[in-house]
């Protein structure tokens, strides 16, 4: 993610873009070795505030669960604002052609779904107060058949020994894949 402050990955330069792009495929060929494949979950509101930050979550999960997730997603977005949306004839625009950037313009708030390198929905939030932020996630926990009441529960962050130690031991599992190691 950039380390300036934007507050969608749709907002930053060609080059922060490209290196975005060369992380997902390093994670997508790591995660492949292990028999998963990659979402990648981005909810970008509050776009011209400066209290929000870019945040893409990368979520591996079993080839089973990633068939699933396109129609799971799809259901959801459609569903997400009503019948009365000003874009609700593009409720989920799909970004296999022209990705999320050649999709919707920069200052627009929206939730992006990415499955695997190429493929994805987006969905332009209309109405940010009456958007569930939590979308995403819910529909993860759903795919994943968790139990309902994550759907909500705020994490809980790790003690600072244990966040280290799986720094650690994701700095390690990617290690191979790095592709910034070539620029050195």
């Amino acid at each position: 993610m950039p380390a300036e402050h934007v507050a969608s990955t749709r907002q930053v330069d060609d080059n922060t873009w490209t290196e975005i792009r060369n992380f997902q495929k390093c994670l997508i060929r790591m995660f492949m070795e292990a028999g998963k494949q990659v979402l990648f979950l981005e909810t970008a509101t509050g776009l011209g505030t400066h209290r929000t930050h870019a945040i893409m979550e990368c979520i591996p999960v079993d080839q089973e669960v990633f068939a699933k997730a396109p129609m799971y997603f799809k259901k959801a977005l459609q569903e997400a604002e009503s019948e009365w949306s000003q874009h609700a004839s593009k409720a989920v625009i799909d970004t296999a052609a022209k990705g999320l950037r050649g999709s919707i313009p920069p200052n627009f708030p929206y939730l992006y779904i990415q499955f695997g390198y190429a493929n994805g929905f987006v969905h332009v939030i209309d109405d940010e107060a009456k958007f569930d932020k939590d979308l995403g996630r819910q529909v993860v926990v759903g795919l994943l058949k968790l139990p309902a009441e994550l759907m909500h529960k705020k994490q809980r962050a790790d003690a600072p020994q244990v966040q280290a130690s799986m720094a650690a031991a994701f700095r390690k599992q990617f290690a191979p894949f790095d592709w910034t190691k070539a620029l050195v």
